[in-house]
């Protein structure tokens, strides 16, 4: 860009003077013309320098009033050659002046090429001083990536070229870079990154899918809207996230040269430091997996790259269709996680499973289940991980929560809302209890099954609805009275006190895990 100071700065060594105006000086002069006629023609555009001797109008009141029509469309600067009126009207100068229009005085000697010639060069001067600076800010990128700094290195150097916003969102819409003026703060950047997944989610996921970059415009509270561009940044069909620029008063048009050069140096940190980090979650996985199978119990908290002290609990899904079990990783991964570089999500013995350092929200969880039926999830305690043998223990909670949703038909399970089947679950794997249900309820399983009768659905359904017999009745489409009549029926073969708390106990534990293996060998 070429400014009316740096062309005067150019004209006054061949005694082409500024002589109004100079309260205007940094506007831009885009090009340069010659005026002679008195029309206003539209061909006339906005940011130029127009050169003219004003001989053919025919009085000081006409050149005013053209010069209030060339400041009116945007006019830079005017050059008043003195080859036809050798000296320029006091009335003009006072114009220029009073209205900061910049006026230059060109001595009736200089021909216009010879100007001409002088912008060309200064044009000239500026692009090498500009591709020189884009060569050295080129090489500076490159060696912030070879240096292996952070992305916020690169992002400086893109923010204080433009001179505007730069912000480097991971695919999850996180904030992870950025840069600002001094006059911004960092809630407020957060807030305009709010307001445009807010107002642009889709376009800007767009971007992610489709690989080519967009333009939006954002209203921002009561300012006037602001626009920016989104970028994609890939590396080797990975996609590592979203580069958003604010374009509102870019530099010029060496800009998209430097956001073009920055989007391919933030594109190779960013897939650099991707590549270490999928190794690190490769090894942690790798270790989980292993503490849940019941081994490296020697290993500490500290051999993780992930922060486990921060993780909250851990979920399973299972899914009905196994074909599209990695579709379903993708889309938990984005509505699920907070925080990926202190979790891990994947695929594990047929399950996706997550190590979370977030605390799941029921509400978005069940929102999630009404989009994707086919899936069941189960969740472990929401507690602190203080040793290596909790981490087994929240996985194997999960995987009761599991159970217990394909036992009782439940797509979402939490552990601490499980009752007494957290027991039972565990019970029935112990050696001295593996038939503990056949013990208590053999004498009604056999009697059911000689009789074709409901006994065991019966008592069953009495002590769920603790011991009412009208709830229990109309639960069984039965009259009361036939629930009496299986009752007695009942204590004649069991000789079990039903009404006794201990025994009370004793049969539903038996009834959980009667129902754990009439539907435990369909579960994988």
């Amino acid at each position: 860009m070429i400014t009316v100071k740096e062309f005067a700065d150019v004209l006054e060594g061949d005694n082409i003077l500024l002589v109004g105006g100079t309260q205007n000086i940094n506007k831009e002069i885009a090009y340069l013309t010659s005026m002679e006629l008195t029309e206003k023609t539209s061909r006339m555009k906005e940011k130029g320098f127009v050169m003219t001797t004003f001989h053919a109008f025919k009085d000081v009141d006409q050149i005013i009033s053209h010069l209030e029509w060339m400041q009116e469309i945007g006019i830079s600067a005017i050059g008043f050659h003195t080859a036809a009126l050798k000296t320029i009207p006091r009335e003009v100068i006072d114009y220029s002046n009073t209205h900061s229009f910049p006026l230059f005085e060109i001595p009736q000697e200089v021909p216009y090429y010879s100007i001409h010639e002088k912008y060309n060069q200064l044009v000239n001067k500026k692009e090498n001083e500009q591709a020189s600076k884009l060569h050295r800010l080129n090489e500076k990128l490159m060696e912030i990536v070879l240096l292996e700094k952070d992305l916020n290195s690169i992002v400086k150097v893109i923010g204080e070229y433009i001179n505007n916003v730069v912000c480097v969102l991971d695919p999850y819409f996180d904030l992870i870079a950025y840069w600002k003026t001094k006059e911004q703060t960092r809630d407020e950047i957060k807030h305009l990154i709010n307001l445009i997944i807010n107002q642009h989610k889709e376009n800007v996921l767009k971007v992610r899918f489709t690989n080519r970059e967009t333009n939006i415009s954002v209203k921002v509270d009561s300012s006037p809207d602001q626009n920016f561009k989104v970028a994609p940044l890939f590396s080797k069909m990975n996609f590592l996230g979203y580069l958003i620029i604010c374009q509102n008063g870019t530099a010029d048009k060496f800009s998209e040269e430097v956001i073009k050069n920055g989007i391919r140096a933030l594109s190779i940190a960013a897939y650099n430091k991707n590549t270490l980090l999928h190794y690190q979650k490769s090894k942690d996985i790798e270790m989980l997996e292993s503490i849940f199978q019941g081994e490296s119990y020697d290993k500490s908290l500290s051999d993780f790259y992930m922060d486990l002290k921060k993780v909250r609990c851990i979920f399973q899904v299972q899914s009905s269709s196994l074909g599209t079990i990695q579709s379903k990783l993708q889309m938990l991964s984005e509505s699920l996680i907070e925080n990926e570089t202190n979790s891990r999500l994947w695929i594990y013995n047929r399950k996706i499973v997550g190590v979370i350092d977030s605390i799941l929200d029921r509400e978005r969880v069940a929102t999630l289940l009404t989009d994707y039926p086919g899936i069941r999830i189960g969740v472990s305690a929401i507690d602190e991980v203080n040793h290596i043998s909790k981490i087994k223990a929240m996985y194997d909670q999960s995987s009761m929560g599991l159970l217990h949703g394909h036992i009782h038909d439940a797509q979402l399970v939490f552990w601490d809302e499980m009752g007494i089947e957290k027991i039972a679950y565990n019970l029935q794997s112990h050696h001295l209890f593996q038939n503990f249900d056949e013990e208590l309820l053999g004498p009604l399983i056999a009697y059911d099954l000689e009789k074709n009768a409901s006994l065991t659905e019966t008592l069953y359904t009495y002590l769920k609805h603790f011991f009412n017999l009208q709830k229990s009745s109309s639960e069984l489409f039965v009259h009361p009275n036939t629930v009496k009549y299986r009752l007695q029926k009942i204590t004649e073969l069991m000789q079990v006190d039903i009404q006794n708390p201990s025994h009370y106990s004793m049969l539903m534990m038996a009834f959980s895990i009667y129902r754990i293996k009439q539907k435990a060998d369909q579960f994988q």
